[in-house]
């Protein structure tokens, strides 16, 4: 049995020929013999592991199974020479496949010289869209290596702002006030300045490109000039946690203050100042009396010992008012001159007031005086005049700061000063908020807060600085972060200190002077924002002059009109591709959206319009610009007139690569950051200008073809019809009209971004009408190389084996390619209009079908010529029989996916949907009725090759089913159809190996029709044999299911228990059935045709029946019957019933019992009831049944059948032991008579069979009389 198994599985190989090559004579040798093994015992039934299947697809593909020897057949029933092992089990196929569903035929093993025949027609076709990728891949990979490329020169395409250039005299003169600003610096010097006044010198040598000797002479200049004025300003903002005075607990503060001079005082140092606390050691009669007023000691003061000097105006200054508050703000500023900024010092009184007598003008009034000897009794004397001869209104001191100026940095001072009392009897708390600063003026004859030449010069210092530090920078200018060195910034910080050059025009001045230069020297945009920014932070409404905002103005208007001449070449100035470049967009942007957004822009530019207005009128120019010098330079590279057609290619292909960039990259930034919708601009306006070209181009190039319509064109270029006449060939056609359609496709199908309401217009959405004629074309040209190719393929076939067992051959490869070919091609054109798609998509389903037909003739033909069907000679399983089926049957499988690839569906909704008439829906179905009669055909082919294996084996299918049936009675069934499955494994395993999975079911399941006419054959036929014959035949059949499905990987289920198998079955269950089991049989199949009884043609009986089961009583009560067959001469008939219980032998001493006989009509009313003692057993016994026959008395002759009624006694109330209550409460059961016929294999017929049985012979003759009387 091992070596029976190891040649089943191709391990030995010792006999096995060898192949010839493919193409030589021998190349169609047999591959085996219709045959089974000779003298081998069975053994157990046997069943292929995995590793087994694996080892024979190893074994077997160098090489097929050798034949097996052909054993002779004994006609005797008997086989005396035969030597079986009794064995259980069952037996099944070994088969090596489960599935071919993911077959696929590689184009790897297409014939070279098949594609070589035409040229490459398909296969130059189906690669446009290859090509068209290629051509995107290869734009990636341009895009990809520009990333990290340096951007282009934005002062290529810049517009040359015309900026003021400073002549050689003013340029010295700037020079000049930078070295007089370094020569007068004031305040101390903080960490982010430098303290050297030669290093300052040095770096504004530097900036400005002077010489030594115009340096020195320069600053000669600078020292002769009259040195500036130090000015403090001061602002009291707040002070807080003050001592509350008054009776309400608040006080009411104001503040004194003025600059201390840096001469010392006369007199005591503790008398400067006045305060509440002094009173203290007065005697109680003076502060009754309290202080004289103001006016009092104006009069009185040539008597003051303390008034020497004069006391400027200006050194004495007061804050308003602040009622009831212990936390006031004033928010006041004050500027001092100063005399000797190094030594003076800034004094501030605060005080609690209670009269209503003004602070301010007992100041102004005091002011007035001559002098006073020391600034502290001067504020005392102020105090003094302000309060009322009522000793309790003298004004509360509340706490003084005194600051010395020398300490005061160049950046000012702001912070809280905690309050200091006069002595440390003084009970002082609080702190307050001042900001101090020093500045400078200089003596020019003009109001002191016009410094708008200070300004100019600080924007012209801060664009020699910046200039400076950019062509010192070693890398390109957009990366310098803006940072200038310390001295550049000492420099700018005292010049506008000293200028009085406020924050917000300081950031004027640096946004006008880093803009300025940008156009000089392409800065960093985030620098730029910045600038915008703090701009827009410290800006506050009327904190500049009029020109100072005219200024601004036209620096923004310059730097805007800047970024929109870029923007009008932003393809070459910011490509996507380039990562620098395109960031340096997105900042551009950043900038123009915060300055359009800018409360200083609006108040400057006031009529200036909106930014997303400006940059759509300018992308628009720009996009008509790039257009038209692309367009001429596209049609500058052609050479020859006749190329023109490849000028637009080329103009598509940089369209869709432009408009793929705006859709990735461009759009998202202009719509995020201006509001503007590139993407939809562009495309709109790109389409019409291609739109216009491709139309004029075609037209001239195609003439009136591109306007005919689809329908001539096709019939005006339709072929031979005829398969077998290929006729002349049609003219050839080349690629670039399709290169064009497909490129045109890319760019329609962008379309999909733009908003709904914007597809209409779109004159490119219509792209395809102007290829109806290329692609009519293309079909009829298409049609005339696929026929050839098909010749050509099946002509130069070779044997191609796509996997380890399966073959092929390269003509079936070649075919499905070319189908793939066209397919494809088709799915790439992707025709927008599927109505109008029909007409193509029906022709091509035409030509493809009609070329698989034509291939599955000619293979077949080429299978006929080898003598395939030739009667003489042994017949042999060849590879040529395998491969031709396997062929015809993936080429077959090739239709399949043409609904799915040429969209059949959409086709017929399209249709449908408009509205067209019932012909017009009818063709789209006939789509998929041609390919089914294409499919039809080439099954039909298949199943022509494989009818003939299956009638070859039929002669040895024959003769071991005979032998199964006269086998010994001992014999079981697994022996004794053991011959029969060794024959079947032994040539189905080789078919098996070598043909496709859908093919060999088609080939098992002709064989197990076969195997199943052969099985009823014998029952039909030959002597029948006592049932245990049968009953082995029974469970052989059983051996055969198993065989044939091969545990799911044979024949599916519902092909095996197919109809011929159902009835098969039941007459082998009859068969083998004993006598009384048959005749059970005989009244369930009667049973259940009552049931399934619906005419009354033979009339209708109403009855009641009912089982008690506690009493084992039957209780039948006829009731009547209704349109009756008439049985006598008059029309009528004298109806009675006869009621009886079936079969005998489970009834066996009941009687038949009959009602009366009604006399003369067709509708008798019997109404009489029927006792049977039966017990449960019997009534429950398989096939019980009560039994109702319906009978004409005749007094003379013998009585006539008129029908009869079968109920199973399963169907009678109570049988099943529930309970049931008397007639009234049944049902009353209506069922129509039947009739007997005869059944040719029903129980009945069996039986009658039984010639030897007399048990058998008597029922048979008594169903054949009442059969005879129906008759």
């Amino acid at each position: 049995m091992m070596e029976r198994m190891k040649q089943w599985l191709g391990i030995s190989r010792e006999s096995s020929p060898t192949r010839s090559p493919p193409g030589s004579p021998a190349s169609h040798a047999p591959v085996s013999h219709v045959t089974r093994p000779s003298n081998v015992s069975p053994s157990k039934p046997r069943s292929i592991d995995q590793s087994e299947v694996k080892k024979a697809e190893m074994a077997t593909s160098s090489s097929l199974p050798a034949p097996a020897r052909r054993r002779s057949r004994s006609k005797s029933p008997s086989r005396p020479g035969r030597q079986r092992q009794t064995s259980s089990g069952s037996r099944t196929l070994g088969l090596t496949k489960t599935s071919d569903d993911e077959t696929f035929l590689p184009r790897a093993h297409q014939n070279p010289e098949v594609q070589e025949s035409d040229g490459n027609f398909f296969e130059s076709f189906t690669a446009l869209a290859w090509r068209q990728e290629n051509k995107r891949l290869r734009l990636a990979s341009e895009d990809e290596k520009e990333a990290e490329k340096p951007p282009p020169s934005e002062t290529k395409f810049g517009a040359k702002p015309k900026h003021h250039q400073l002549s050689r005299k003013e340029y010295e003169l700037l020079y000049i006030e930078v070295l007089y600003t370094i020569k007068h610096k004031i305040g101390t010097t903080t960490s982010c300045h430098s303290p050297f006044i030669q290093d300052l010198y040095q770096y504004a040598q530097e900036a400005f490109g002077v010489r030594p000797e115009d340096h020195a002479r320069l600053l000669a200049k600078a020292t002769e000039e009259k040195p500036p004025i130090v000015i403090l300003n001061i602002s009291v903002i707040e002070a807080k946690g003050l001592l509350a005075k008054d009776a309400d607990g608040f006080s009411d503060p104001y503040c004194m203050l003025g600059i201390q001079p840096s001469h010392p005082s006369e007199g005591d140092p503790n008398t400067l100042f006045s305060s509440d606390e002094e009173s203290g050691t007065r005697t109680k009669e003076k502060e009754r009396r309290g202080l004289r007023k103001f006016s009092t000691s104006l009069r009185k003061k040539k008597d003051k010992e303390l008034v020497k000097d004069l006391v400027p105006a200006k050194y004495i200054q007061t804050t308003a008012v602040i009622p009831n508050t212990l936390n006031p703000e004033w928010n006041e500023k004050f500027r001092f001159d100063l005399d000797a900024a190094h030594t003076d010092r800034f004094h501030l009184d605060i005080w609690d007031h209670d009269e209503e007598f003004s602070v301010i003008d007992a100041a102004k009034s005091l002011n007035e005086v001559s002098g006073f000897r020391g600034l502290g009794r001067f504020f005392k004397q102020i105090a003094q005049s302000a309060r009322t001869k009522n000793d309790s209104s003298i004004d509360d001191f509340l706490g003084c700061v005194d600051i010395g100026l020398d300490n005061i940095p160049s950046v000012g001072l702001d912070q809280w000063y905690q309050l200091q009392g006069r002595s440390s009897r003084s009970n002082i708390q609080g702190e307050i908020h001042l900001k101090l600063k020093l500045a400078t003026r200089e003596d020019r004859g003009i109001p002191e807060d016009d410094n708008w030449t200070d300004v100019k010069q600080h924007e012209d210092l801060m664009c020699i600085f910046i200039e400076h530090e950019v062509r010192k920078f070693n890398d390109p200018s957009f990366k310098w972060t803006g940072d200038l060195p310390q001295a550049a910034l000492t420099i700018l910080h005292q010049h506008a200190i000293q200028g009085d050059v406020t924050e917000v025009q300081q950031a004027v001045c640096r946004w006008m002077a880093h803009s300025r230069q940008h156009a000089k020297y392409p800065l960093s945009y985030s620098l730029l924002l910045a600038h915008l920014t703090n701009l827009d932070k410290v800006w506050k409404p009327a904190t500049l002059s009029r020109d100072e905002e005219e200024s601004l103005a036209e620096s923004f208007n310059l730097f805007i009109e800047y970024c929109l001449t870029l923007l009008h070449r932003q393809r070459e100035t910011f490509p996507p591709s380039n990562r620098t470049a395109f960031s340096r967009l997105e900042g551009m942007f950043r900038c123009l959206a915060n300055i359009y957004s800018m409360k200083v822009f609006k108040k400057c530019c006031p009529f200036q319009k909106e930014l997303h207005s400006e940059i759509t009128a300018v992308v628009k120019r720009g996009n008509q610009d790039w257009y038209e010098r692309l367009y001429s330079s596209c049609r500058s590279q052609t050479k020859r007139e006749e190329d023109s057609l490849q000028s637009l290619i080329e103009l598509t292909n940089h369209l869709n690569a432009d408009i793929y960039r705006g859709s990735q990259y461009y759009n998202s930034i202009f719509e995020s950051l201006v509001s503007v919708n590139y993407f939809s601009l562009t495309y709109r306006q790109l389409e019409k200008m291609l739109a216009a070209d491709i139309s004029q181009g075609l037209e001239e190039e195609l003439g009136e073809e591109v306007n005919q319509d689809i329908s001539v064109i096709l019939k005006k270029m339709d072929c031979d019809r005829e398969l077998d006449s290929l006729g002349p060939p049609p003219p050839t056609m080349g690629t670039t009209l399709f290169e064009l359609y497909l490129a045109l496709q890319e760019f329609a199908r962008y379309s999909n971004n733009l908003p709904p309401g914007e597809l209409r217009s779109l004159a490119i959405s219509q792209y395809y009408e102007w290829f109806g004629f290329a692609v009519s074309k293309w079909l009829c040209i298409a049609r005339h190389k696929a026929l050839k190719r098909i010749r050509k393929a099946v002509e130069l076939d070779k044997v191609a084996q796509v996997d380890a067992v399966v073959k092929y051959s390269t003509s079936a490869v070649d075919v499905c390619c070319c189908f793939a070919q066209i397919t494809e091609f088709w799915k790439q054109l992707s025709w927008p209009d599927l109505v109008g798609a029909y007409q193509f998509v029906h022709r091509l389903v035409e030509d493809i079908s009609n070329g698989a037909q034509l291939y599955a003739d000619l293979v077949h033909e080429k299978l006929t010529a080898a003598g395939y069907y030739d009667d003489e000679g042994q017949f042999d399983i060849t590879e040529q029989l395998c491969i031709t089926i396997n062929n015809i049957e993936q080429v077959r499988r090739s239709l399949c996916v043409l609904p799915e690839s040429l969209e059949f569906n959409a086709i017929q909704r399209a249709l449908e949907a408009t509205g067209g008439d019932g012909a017009e829906q009818l063709d789209a179905h006939s789509l998929r009725k041609k390919l089914c009669q294409a499919d039809s055909a080439m099954i039909r082919k298949i199943t022509q090759v494989v009818d003939r294996v299956a009638d070859k084996m039929r002669p040895d299918i024959k003769k071991d089913v005979f032998h199964l049936n006269w086998a010994p009675e001992s014999l079981p069934a697994d022996d004794a159809v053991g011959d029969l499955l060794e024959y079947l494994d032994s040539n189905l395993l080789t078919l098996n190996n070598n043909l496709l999975k859908t093919n060999f079911d088609r080939i098992l399941e002709s064989i197990w029709v076969e195997v199943l006419e052969e099985f009823k054959d014998v029952l039909d036929n030959e002597e029948v044999r006592p049932p245990i014959f049968y009953q082995r035949m029974f469970d052989a059949l059983g051996l055969l299911v198993d065989f044939f499905h091969a545990k799911g990987k044979g024949l599916n289920m519902e092909d095996i228990l197919s109809q011929q198998f159902q009835e098969l079955r039941e007459l082998l269950t009859f068969h083998k059935m004993d006598t009384t089991s048959l005749i059970e049989t005989f009244y369930i199949q009667m049973a259940e045709i009552q049931k399934q009884q619906e005419s009354t043609e033979f009339g209708v009986l109403n009855f009641r029946a009912v089982y008690r089961y506690d009493s084992h009583t039957l209780y039948v009560e006829v009731l009547s019957a209704k349109d009756l067959i008439p049985l006598d001469a008059n029309g009528l008939s004298d109806p009675f019933v006869l009621v009886q219980l079936c079969p005998d032998h489970v009834f066996p001493d009941i009687t038949v019992q009959s009602t009366q006989v009604v006399k003369k009509t067709l509708h008798p009313l019997f109404e009489e009831s029927f006792e049977f003692a039966v017990n449960p057993g019997q009534c429950q016994h398989k096939g019980a049944t009560l039994l109702f026959t319906v009978m004409d008395h005749d007094l003379v002759f013998q009585n006539d059948f008129a029908g009869e009624v079968y109920l199973a006694m399963e169907d009678v109330p109570g049988v099943s032991g529930e309970e049931v209550k008397g007639y009234d409460a049944l049902s009353i059961i209506s069922l129509p008579l039947i009739q007997p016929k005869h059944k040719a294999y029903g129980a009945l017929q069996i039986l009658a069979q039984r010639v030897w049985d007399k048990e058998a012979q008597e029922f048979v003759k008594k169903r054949s009389k009442v059969e005879e009387q129906a008759a």
